[in-house]
């Protein structure tokens, strides 16, 4: 497989979407090939030395969503659905300390969480919104050091998320800013070539990438797809990547939504 001409590949969906996702029938077949490849494994081994595999990923096979903070909204639904009907093990890969920004969507709904309320009479969404902290003065913070009243807001999203699925045990659960940081020089371009790296043989990652999202889309062309490059230049193999959400409805506010269970639980703990 060739590189991919990512200046090409961003302005045409269903090419990306080819080029980056696999069915997750595919993506099941091709990691328990991967995992029973010796000489693949050890090529593995070679490129995480001195960084290590994180612990959840080393022996049981998991299904990852890498987000700053786990929050119990509709996207995170669907991925506990699809973990618990496939029996595989859900992993939350988070990075707590990575830098507040009202600019970047996912983190601005950790500050304002979405509440889905129905619909109106012309058939648009009525979503309410509940603020945690101000934007203003956290802004450039970590996400570690952001508080919503005495709680953290790492704990108050977590609180949220075990409310509604208590089954969620800590092995569910990787911090992994130190890994991160570990990774090259900490940077969004090197730590990314690493946890793709994860997904070559050790898992398979859900995610969605935005492409018409307009800084979403500058970090894909700078980031992600010169990352993917490298892991087909390095191993020859794509990792493992599904599409959580039907990509033709991705960047509908719904999937940051909370359900009206969360609204409730939220009064009671902040």
């Amino acid at each position: 497989m060739t590189e991919l001409d990512y200046t090409n590949i961003t302005g045409d969906r269903k090419k990306f979407d080819k080029a980056i996702y696999f069915s997750i029938e595919e993506a099941i077949h091709e990691l328990h090939k991967r995992k029973n490849d010796p000489i693949l494994q050890e090529k593995i081994k070679t490129f995480f030395a001195g960084v290590g595999i994180p612990e959840p990923l080393k022996n049981e096979d998991c299904l990852v969503l890498f987000r700053q903070i786990a929050t119990p909204n509709y996207e995170t639904s669907r991925f506990l659905i699809i973990a618990d009907g496939l029996g595989m093990k859900p992993l939350f890969f988070e990075y707590f300390d990575d830098k507040f920004t009202p600019t970047n969507s996912t983190k601005y709904y950790l500050g304002k969480l979405p509440f889905h309320e129905g619909y109106g009479k012309k058939g648009g969404a009525k979503i309410g919104f509940t603020t945690l902290f101000d934007f203003t003065a956290n802004d450039g913070k970590l996400l570690s050091d952001i508080k919503s009243g005495e709680k953290k807001i790492t704990e108050v999203h977590h609180l949220l998320l075990k409310k509604n699925y208590p089954f969620l045990k800590e092995e569910n659960f990787f911090e992994a800013s130190q890994w991160l940081k570990s990774c090259g020089d900490g940077s969004a371009s090197d730590y990314y070539k690493y946890f793709f790296a994860l997904f070559i043989g050790q898992g398979i990652l859900f995610e969605n990438f935005m492409l018409q999202d307009k800084k979403e889309l500058l970090f894909i062309e700078k980031v992600i797809v010169p990352s993917f490059n490298f892991m087909i230049e390095y191993f020859g193999l794509r990792p493992l990547i599904v599409a959580l959400e039907p990509t033709e409805i991705e960047g509908e506010i719904f999937w940051h939504c909370h359900n009206s269970k969360t609204k409730e639980i939220l009064k009671k703990i902040c």
